[in-house]
C-alpha cells in the first residue's frame, strides 16, 4: 500500500469537491420550478378580464404551459360580449410536442388537439384532422420560438382553430418598461400574419404584453403578478 502525502490528500479534496459542484450544477440546472403569471386584459383601454399562465418546467427540461383567459364586455346594456380560453402546451428542448385548447368565442365553441408525429404535428380541429408543420409556433405567443426562428418567415398554428397559418416574427428592438411594478429590459417582436400582433418578451424569453387590433378595437394584455415556486 503505497503513502498517501498531504499534497495527494488536498488533490483528493479538490477533486471530490469540485465533482459535489458539478453535480450542484447539474441539479440546479434541470430543477423542477413553476412560475404563474397574471395578466390583465383590455380592449379600447377598458377593463375587459384576465388570463392566467401557469409555466411548469420539469426535472428532464420538460414545460408545460397552462393559459386560461376569460374576457367579458358590454356596452350601455345593449352589447355583451364574452370569450373564454383554455389551452395547455407541452414543449421540449424549443419545440412543440404536444397542444390542445378548447375556445367559447360568445357562443362558438372550437377545440384543437395536436401531437407530435415523426417530423410533423398531427393536428385534429372538431372532427378534422391533417399534418401541420413540426415547427409551427402557436398563437399564444407565450415564449419565443428557437433562436434561429426570430427574425423571418415562421410558420404559426391557430391556437383556436387549428389553421395552418403563415407568419412573419420581426425584431422591433429592445425597450426599457415598467412592467408589473418593475422596470424591465423588453425584447420587442412584431408578428405579422392575418392580425398584426406586437409581442414583447422579458429576458426569459417569455411574453409580459400583447397588443393587436381584432374588428377595429384594439386588444391589450399585460402582466400584472408574476410569481415563482
Amino acid at each position: 500500500m503505497g503513502y498517501v502525502t498531504p499534497k495527494d490528500g488536498q488533490n483528493c479534496l479538490r477533486l471530490f469537491l469540485a465533482i459535489l459542484f458539478s453535480l450542484a450544477i447539474t441539479v440546479v440546472g434541470f430543477a423542477a420550478e413553476t412560475e404563474t403569471r397574471n395578466f390583465k386584459v383590455k380592449i379600447d383601454n377598458k377593463p375587459a378580464g384576465e388570463m392566467t399562465m401557469v409555466i411548469h418546467k420539469a426535472d428532464d427540461g420538460t414545460i408545460t404551459t397552462s393559459i386560461d383567459s376569460d374576457i367579458h364586455v358590454t356596452a350601455y346594456l345593449l352589447f355583451s360580449y364574452k370569450y373564454s380560453y383554455h389551452g395547455k402546451e407541452t414543449w421540449k428542448d424549443g419545440v412543440l410536442q404536444k397542444f390542445e385548447s378548447f375556445t367559447n368565442d360568445n357562443g362558438t365553441r372550437m377545440s384543437v388537439a395536436a401531437n407530435r408525429e415523426g417530423p410533423g404535428m398531427r393536428v385534429r380541429y372538431q372532427n378534422q384532422e391533417k399534418i401541420a408543420r413540426g415547427d409551427c409556433w402557436p398563437t399564444t405567443f407565450w415564449c419565443l420560438p428557437l433562436a434561429n426562428k426570430r427574425n423571418g418567415v415562421i410558420p404559426l398554428l391557430d391556437a383556436e382553430n387549428g389553421k395552418d397559418v403563415d407568419g412573419n416574427l420581426q425584431f422591433q428592438g429592445q425597450a426599457q418598461t415598467v412592467i408589473a411594478g418593475q422596470n424591465i429590459t423588453v425584447n420587442r417582436y412584431k408578428v405579422l400574419s392575418k392580425s398584426n400582433t406586437d409581442v414583447w418578451f422579458d429576458g426569459s424569453d417569455r411574453t409580459v404584453k400583447q397588443f393587436w387590433l381584432e374588428d377595429g378595437h384594439k386588444v391589450e394584455m399585460e402582466l400584472s403578478q408574476l410569481k415563482r415556486n
